[in-house]
């Protein structure tokens, strides 16, 4: 029960955090982070492939800032992983459609959407897995002749 409270409030300041980044005016404060990202990678610590250029460390950001979507979806309101990465679409749509038209600092993007919703499926699917392997786990546990896990 406390481990499920703690995800409770672990989500709320990340959808306010959420929220906050979104609607904020930081679209050239996002934009110069891509660079640096990019500068570190590839200069800074040379471990990034000769390809991968800013615009792909911004798709990368993306994708991660939606991860926590699509696991918290599946994890604590236990809805179904393609539910939750339809409605993280659509929420990531949303998004994209009030920075294109209100936020004038922002630029609403198609590839942001796809993006966001990759990681909210990475999310999910990854939920997905954990909650899959606990539930095995627990079967195993309970059968007589099957070794308890350590």
């Amino acid at each position: 029960m406390r481990d499920h409270r703690m995800l409770v409030v672990a989500s709320v300041a990340y959808a306010v955090g959420l929220g906050v980044l979104v609607a904020g005016p930081w679209g050239e404060d996002l934009n110069d982070l891509t660079v640096r990202c990019y500068t570190f990678f590839r200069y800074d610590w040379p471990i990034a492939p000769g390809w991968a250029l800013p615009h792909h460390y911004g798709v990368l950001l993306n994708m991660v800032l939606f991860v926590p979507v699509g696991a918290l979806l599946v994890t604590l309101l236990r809805w179904k992983w393609w539910a939750a990465v339809l409605v993280a679409g659509l929420c990531s749509a949303a998004i994209e459609v009030v920075q294109a038209q209100w936020l004038l600092e922002r630029i609403g993007s198609v590839d942001d959407v796809v993006a966001n919703t990759v990681g909210a499926a990475l999310g999910a699917f990854g939920a997905l897995a954990l909650t899959l392997r606990r539930r095995h786990r627990s079967r195993r546990a309970g059968r007589p002749g099957w070794p308890r896990p350590r």
